[in-house]
């Protein structure tokens, strides 16, 4: 689905309660404020794919402002990820401020109060990922927040490119396909993330993150194994059961939480992809031995059958 707006009909006195509106209906509430109201101007096209959300927004010199109460009644938080194009865009969140420049990309979250402005007229990519489809790729994303990483290089000028085909080919693939883009779209956007160096880390801190890859790659190596357990997991990284879980303390799950919720995401996944392949054959695929026991928690996290999700595909 894609969808434009503009303000360049409109007379200037009507532009501000329009773009709100605009903006709001294309992420979520926000304060706007206008460097220059009688002389705004502004353009926002949209576009659905699957579960992410892709807007190009043009416009003169703003700032938006999301504020605690707007946030209470958010049914789905997300990471925005803002790809400025002209001109440097200024991010503040959680105490944390990043000026970011044309040639890169930062990541922000949705249900956090933030600040974001740029000085001049300015043209931004956004893209919204649900938060548990980019968990369901990379362990604890939080930890990329306010950072700029490049996308004139190596996987980020990949990252961008395939953005940047995704939206011109969108409207001639199906939902399938859509399906297919968006998985690949958040993959890249994950190597990007990963392959970044440049952040120097303590001696601790990169052990204990040398143990998170280790384990990240191992679960989602055997993520198909009914038995991984954290027992199996300890035991395989070469460190006890209590390291493990005083690892995953500081995140918002625990080992088996995250196991469960990376193997729901990917049987939602093959649901929407593989067609052929029956309920049954994709719930073992995924470590679930008990197909009643996978329909209670698909249904629970997705608030739906698996066959409903399928025939909702």
């Amino acid at each position: 689905m894609y969808t434009s707006y503009s303000t360049h009909l409109l007379p200037p006195q009507d532009r501000q309660d329009y773009w709100k509106e605009v903006v709001e209906q294309t992420y979520f509430p926000l304060e706007i404020r206008f460097a220059n109201p009688s002389q705004f101007h502004g353009s926002l096209s949209q576009l659905k794919l699957d579960k992410l959300g892709l807007s190009y927004l043009a416009s003169s010199s703003i700032c938006f402002e999301r504020e605690q109460q707007q946030i209470c009644n958010e049914l789905e938080p997300c990471f925005l990820i803002t790809l400025p194009l002209n001109k440097p865009v200024h991010f503040s969140q959680a105490n944390h401020s990043v000026c970011c420049q044309p040639e890169g990309f930062i990541l922000e979250r949705s249900d956090l109060p933030y600040r974001f402005s740029y000085d001049s007229d300015n043209a931004l990519w956004v893209l919204r990922v649900p938060v548990c489809e980019l968990k369901s790729k990379i362990r604890d994303p939080e930890r990329y927040l306010y950072m700029q990483f490049d996308r004139r290089q190596g996987v980020g000028a990949m990252f961008f490119d395939y953005l940047q085909s995704v939206v011109k080919q969108a409207l001639y693939t199906d939902p399938v396909t859509s399906a297919v883009l968006s998985n690949q779209l958040i993959d890249l956007l994950v190597l990007s993330l990963k392959n970044d160096d440049r952040v120097l880390m303590s001696h601790e801190e990169g052990i204990r993150r040398a143990h998170l890859v280790n384990i990240e790659a191992f679960v989602r190596d055997n993520l198909g194994r009914a038995e991984l357990s954290p027992d199996m997991i300890a035991a395989a990284c070469n460190i006890s059961t209590r390291y493990l879980h005083k690892l995953f303390k500081e995140s918002d799950q625990t080992v088996s939480q995250w196991i469960k919720e990376l193997r729901l995401q990917a049987a939602l996944s093959d649901i929407k992809t593989h067609r052929s392949t029956t309920l049954a054959e994709i719930a073992y695929r995924w470590g679930f031995n008990d197909q009643a026991h996978f329909c209670r928690l698909f249904k629970a996290r997705f608030n739906c059958t698996p066959k409903e999700m399928r025939h909702s595909h």
